[in-house]
């Protein structure tokens, strides 16, 4: 994931900018932005909800990821986010989501995973430190 996150940095602020231009600019026209303090609010704005709502994986749960060999994709962070939501509704502040045959412990206020399991590594273990679960 880390890989995938710094090889595809300045993709994603292409990406971010272009989608910035298509809502400020819908008619695909050139014009100069007559407020450009506007703009970058418009910018902010996009970019702190983007990051709000992405699931993030830190350096300990993204080496699991690849030693255990987990695939995590689009969809999959999707729920995890969903998920994330539930259980900060419940104020579960760290959550066991456990996901097809794998496990996530996640800090939900962050939507940050802590740590990966498959289930070969679930099989008599303990969780610890966790203030609810969530099954999806």
């Amino acid at each position: 994931m880390a890989d995938r996150i710094n090889g595809n940095f300045y993709r994603l602020n292409d990406a971010i900018i272009r989608q910035t231009e298509k809502i400020t600019n819908p008619t695909n026209q050139t014009s100069k932005v007559t407020n450009p303090e506007k703009s970058e609010n418009s910018f902010r704005e996009l970019l702190d909800q983007q990051i709000k709502n992405s699931v993030t994986f830190t350096k300990h749960a993204s080496i699991r990821k690849e030693q255990r060999n987990i695939e995590v994709s689009d969809s999959d962070l999707e729920k995890l986010g969903d998920a994330c939501d539930k259980a900060q509704e419940k104020g579960i502040g760290n959550a066991l989501i456990m996901m097809d045959n794998s496990a996530f412990i996640v800090n939900a206020a962050d939507k940050r995973v802590i740590t990966v399991m498959d289930k070969n590594e679930m099989k008599n273990k303990l969780f610890n430190d966790i203030d609810g679960a969530v099954f999806i």
